[in-house]
């Protein structure tokens, strides 16, 4: 499941369709109402806790809520406040989910005391921002250089983590490769939009992609020091040759650079994916007010959750 190294998912027949029909055939005998095209606007307070949820005028009344609404990936307002990193990446920044995906759950929290956790975390994905297309991982016949002109990943490093590692050098790093290498680019099912032979040569005439003859132009085109690159180069070659990466073990697609004119392009962590800010619970999923005490008859799940994540996607 995902990108886990232990067998942790239960993947249902039917997808996740087929997770509604049950839910949905389940819900006539338990006497459960489904209100649709309809936003909550705010919580009910009574009796010292809540007690229901209002939409418009409308309102319903029951014993607890519990509040399951998602992210804010599509909220620039929250995207500023609790999640800098992804704001500081501009406009190559685009969220992967709905557009309603506004934050309406912290929102409604906090306007009853619900303190905030997570602040600054999610997960973004890796782009040579070109277009809005979902990729999630880099092709292993790359590099990835900082701006000392050094590798600092495996560059087939898990998406739960590339974008975390870019962060730490400052939040972009320049991707190297190779005349074979674009040759060759193929689409495959993790890299079928931008990693590709012909929108490569393309991105290059546009000068979305940094296009030179030698190690040293291309070094200069990237305002990187020419030495460091031609090292940093230079070993990885070596060390594709001996068939191991002796900096970062990276065992997939290991390709040497060699071939003339030579390429660099820009990457980001700039795809939102999910956010990870949100309302604070204790292990019975109470929403938590001031004071670590439990807001009664509040309770939440899902992405609407800030402490449940770590600094890394997905736990930790």
């Amino acid at each position: 499941s995902g990108v886990g190294s232990t067998p942790r998912g239960h993947q249902p027949e039917g997808g996740g369709e087929e997770v509604v029909n049950v839910l949905d055939g389940h819900r006539s005998h338990k006497k459960v109402d489904i209100v649709l095209n309809a936003r909550v606007d705010g919580l009910i307070q009574e009796d010292g806790g809540i007690r229901g949820v209002k939409i418009g005028e409308d309102k319903a009344t029951c014993g607890a809520v519990i509040i399951a609404a998602g992210g804010f990936g599509a909220n620039p307002e929250m995207i500023e406040k609790y999640y800098p990193e992804a704001a500081a990446s501009g406009d190559w920044r685009w969220y992967i989910g709905t557009e309603r995906a506004q934050g309406d759950g912290i929102s409604l929290g906090e306007s009853v005391g619900a303190t905030i956790g997570g602040h600054n975390r999610g997960l973004l994905l890796v782009t040579p921002g070109f277009s809005q297309d979902l990729e999630v991982l880099l092709p292993g016949w790359l590099i990835l250089i900082n701006s000392q002109g050094r590798r600092f990943a495996d560059e087939s490093a898990p998406y739960t983590v590339l974008g975390g590692l870019i962060q730490r050098e400052g939040g972009s790093a320049w991707a190297i490769f190779d005349e074979t290498a674009r040759k060759n680019a193929r689409p495959n099912p993790a890299s079928q939009a931008y990693w590709v032979d012909d929108v490569l040569a393309r991105k290059a005439e546009e000068g979305r992609i940094q296009k030179a003859g030698s190690l040293a132009q291309l070094a200069e085109k990237i305002a990187v020091a020419a030495d460091e690159l031609a090292g940093t180069i230079a070993k990885y070659n070596s060390d594709v040759s001996a068939g191991l990466d002796s900096a970062f073990f990276k065992s997939e697609g290991l390709h040497t650079i060699t071939e003339p004119p030579f390429y660099g392009v820009e990457v980001r962590p700039a795809i939102v994916c999910w956010t990870g800010a949100g309302l604070r619970i204790d292990p019975d999923t109470r929403v938590l007010g001031p004071g670590e005490q439990p807001i009664p008859g509040l309770f939440a799940a899902g992405e609407s959750v800030g402490n449940l994540h770590g600094d890394r996607y997905i736990g930790g």
